[in-house]
């Protein structure tokens, strides 16, 4: 038995719960080069709702992978994925693009409580945000726009029932019936609103400036969900000044960066190192030390995170 179907056999067994449900970051090539192909996808994730008994909460729709925070069992995220991929593949091929690797995979993360659902939420939701495509709730291809977005809610599209069928069936490329009250728009394509639980994740956060706050500066629970998948952060030069300033302010409440000692420092690189995970070519221009000596602090085995 080989590692994939060693993998395989472990995601049937998982039990009914929460899962994020992340592909693979293609570095070779684009699951979606156009328009067109984001429309497909959507309706791709709307099929793949009706056909399997899931409920998605948040999905995102990126270049070259996809996220989606689900409740099903192992195997109904395994049923999802092969759809997709399928999905994804056939269209890729049909517009000339070059297919999906053979072995293209996915990881299925089970999510154990609210404040870990409450953090793949988030994650997902960051996802273009932090890829710098736009601002939060600003991306089309998914669901972030419909949270605590008034904007968000005013999109709408015609109802199935009052599109011709041969058109439903070119946009989404299936002769699935969808149902009839179900809204398609004619740039979105098939409107997350029909299929996403978005009074569930809304219920998560209850105010809007909570959801918000935590979409944009709760960095820590953000490293935390990308540890898990194994997925690398790009933190912006303002991201990194803030988390040095929150840093700052929990161990030298007294002091600014400029009177702290060398070895002060060496604690401050160590913990911005622990908590936030950056690595010393981001740590020493922030904190004003060179490359060199941040390295020497984070090797050391005098410095313990606090």
């Amino acid at each position: 038995m080989d590692k994939r179907q060693k993998e395989r056999l472990e995601i049937r067994s998982l039990p009914k719960g929460y899962y994020h449900l992340s592909t693979d970051g293609w570095r070779d090539g684009l699951l979606f080069h156009g328009d067109d192909q984001y429309k497909f996808g959507m309706s791709s994730m709307a099929l793949a709702s009706l056909l399997f008994p899931v409920k998605i909460y948040v999905f995102e729709l990126m270049p070259n992978h996809l996220h989606a925070v689900m409740s099903a069992t192992g195997e109904q995220c395994l049923m999802v994925f092969y759809f997709l991929k399928r999905r994804i593949n056939a269209r890729l091929i049909k517009d000339g693009n070059g297919p999906l690797p053979k072995d293209y995979w996915f990881k299925l993360t089970p999510i154990e409580d609210v404040k870990s659902l409450e953090d793949h939420v988030i994650y997902v939701a960051r996802n273009a945000y932090e890829k710098d495509i736009c601002v939060p709730g600003g991306y089309r291809w998914g669901s972030d726009y419909l949270l605590f977005n008034e904007l968000g809610d005013a999109i709408r599209g015609k109802r199935v029932k009052e599109l011709p069928d041969t058109h439903i069936k070119e946009l989404i490329g299936s002769d699935i019936k969808m149902p009839d009250d179900w809204e398609i728009h004619s740039e979105l394509g098939v409107l997350p609103r029909n299929f996403v639980q978005i009074e569930k994740v809304r219920g998560l956060f209850i105010k809007a400036k909570k959801y918000m706050t935590r979409l944009v500066k709760d960095y820590e629970s953000f490293v935390h969900v990308a540890t898990e998948l194994g997925e690398a952060v790009d933190w912006s030069t303002e991201e990194v000044d803030d988390m040095v300033n929150t840093t700052m302010r929990s161990l030298y409440p007294r002091k600014w960066l400029r009177e702290l000692t060398p070895n002060e420092k060496g604690l401050l690189a160590v913990t911005l190192n622990k908590r936030y995970g950056l690595t010393e070519t981001v740590i020493a221009p922030a904190i004003k030390l060179s490359e060199h000596l941040v390295k020497q602090f984070l090797n050391a085995k005098d410095y313990r995170y606090k």
